[in-house]
């Protein structure tokens, strides 16, 4: 019996009690099926089904796992089913897999979930222990908070990212796709894979190989895919781990923008006068670091962004960006949350700032902020000189291979053809290979950005619009949305 945090007497009144094939058993999983399951779970696809749930108990009872295990434990509080957790032992990785676990609504933040996801890595230990082994992690799948589910999630992903991050998780860096579970289901492939490790972590990463098997196994005994190597997404999985020796496992809370020790502080300018010398700061940050006639912004434009926010036509935001509370801004970031895609004006690191790893760290916390404005938005635009592209690329932007030639800003505008800038894109959240761009969702999204941005009355009348229509190439654009 676990403890509880909110007292002995409701310590006294929570056991867990694990499923089995018998009729009690049984009976108690098909009510905790219909009470609280199915009310957990909104996506069908996600979702496993009650037979399956019934015949996998079966199954362990005649001795079908062999060396590995499946789990179902139900934390019951004054005989009322309060959450559960299904998961399974895989022999061959020394793995545990968390299929789900969850607690009713009306229960959390009381210790319940941790409780039980204890509970499970013990069972997990003993598991590995019989056949002399020692649990070498658990994973578990979760909502990426960057991409939208097809239905609705049941708590808020930022606030479930951070809560599992508590728990030690992490995020293994690579492209994660739950195959269909059955005929009648759709592959779901916004999707993290998760994972607490239990020893060292390797500074370069967990070998790809290993993660492979994980996954592979992962898909055998807890999917029932009896043959992953002939599951195409599968496949697209392993080729994604054989391009790379090592995969990285990223803090769940540095991946969703929420981690704080990082020696990075954000005051947010909330106004043109708040701070009133925040615009002044920013705008000075953003000339000395992009020197060019004809790039940055002037500081009453940065006040107008202000008033584009407040029209509802698009969020803006303003950020300075500090090395401590109590050191001066070195660095600023200024962004846009159209209704199609997000767009970043400028993002400056410089000082103490430069050169520390911080550009990842910064652009999560855009991107949780921009996810958060709820538009549609599923990533952003940026626009950069030949100087600054590759450093964008690196972190997961691709080039619209167009001829992108935008107005010219500042009080020091030059006269003649317009510069030509790189303009760039980039899915919410973890670098993957993006698909093919939509001609029609670039065009769509640049007549937001030169009309909320660059405050540009007809934008499909302006010759930036005009030539990006021209240009935009069919064959080789890349696809940000799903």
């Amino acid at each position: 019996m676990s403890t509880s945090s909110s007292g002995r007497s409701r310590a006294a009144s929570r056991h867990f009690r694990e499923l089995d094939a018998s009729a009690g058993g049984l009976a108690a999983l098909e009510r905790f099926y219909r009470e609280r399951y199915v009310a957990e779970f909104p996506d069908p696809d996600e979702r496993e089904s009650l037979d399956n749930m019934r015949r996998y108990l079966a199954l362990k009872a005649q001795g079908w796992y062999g060396s590995n295990n499946y789990h179902i434990v139900v934390a019951e509080l004054d005989g009322e089913a309060v959450g559960g957790v299904v998961f399974d032992y895989l022999a061959m990785p020394r793995a545990g897999v968390i299929e789900f676990l969850f607690v009713a609504s009306n229960r959390r933040e009381s210790g319940i979930g941790r409780a039980l996801l204890d509970e499970a890595i013990r069972l997990l230990r003993r598991d590995a222990r019989r056949h002399g082994a020692r649990l070498a992690a658990v994973v578990a799948e979760m909502n990426d908070p960057f991409r939208r589910p097809a239905a609705p999630d049941n708590m808020d992903p930022f606030r479930r990212a951070a809560i599992w991050g508590r728990w030690g998780f992490g995020v293994l860096e690579f492209p994660y796709v739950q195959p269909a579970l059955s005929a009648g289901q759709q592959p779901v492939d916004c999707l993290l894979l998760i994972m607490r490790p239990f020893g060292r972590v390797p500074r370069s990463g967990f070998r790809s190989q290993w993660v492979g098997l994980v996954v592979a196994e992962y898909l055998r005994w807890a999917m029932r895919i009896e043959e992953p190597a002939a599951d195409r997404d599968f496949l697209a999985m392993s080729d994604a781990l054989a391009s790379r020796p090592r995969v990285a496992l990223v803090p769940l809370g540095r991946y969703a923008g929420q981690d704080r020790t990082d020696g990075l502080e954000i005051d947010v300018v909330s106004s043109p006068d708040r701070p009133p010398d925040g615009i002044a700061t920013a705008a000075a940050i953003a000339r000395a670091a992009i020197p060019v006639p004809g790039r940055v912004a002037a500081p009453q434009d940065f006040a107008a962004a202000f008033a584009v926010g407040e029209s509802g036509a698009a969020h803006y935001h303003l950020w300075l960006l500090r090395a401590s509370a109590d050191a001066p801004a070195e660095g600023m970031a200024s962004f846009f949350t159209l209704p199609t895609a997000g767009f970043g004006g400028y993002l400056v690191l410089a000082g103490s700032l430069r050169g520390r790893g911080l550009l990842r760290r910064v652009v999560a916390r855009i991107e949780a902020r921009m996810r958060q404005d709820g538009t549609s938005a599923e990533g952003w635009f940026i626009e950069c000189g030949a100087e600054a592209v590759a450093v964008f690329r690196h972190i997961g932007f691709v080039d619209v291979p167009c001829d992108y030639r935008p107005p010219a800003v500042g009080e020091e505008s030059p006269g003649g053809a317009p510069e030509r800038l790189h303009l760039l894109f980039k899915p919410f959240g973890m670098r993957r290979t993006p698909g093919r761009l939509e001609r029609d969702f670039v065009c769509r999204a640049l007549r937001e950005i030169l009309c909320s941005v660059y405050a540009v009355g007809n934008a499909a009348a302006a010759s930036c619009y005009r030539r990006v229509l021209r240009t935009l190439a069919d064959g080789d654009r890349h696809r940000g949305r799903r």
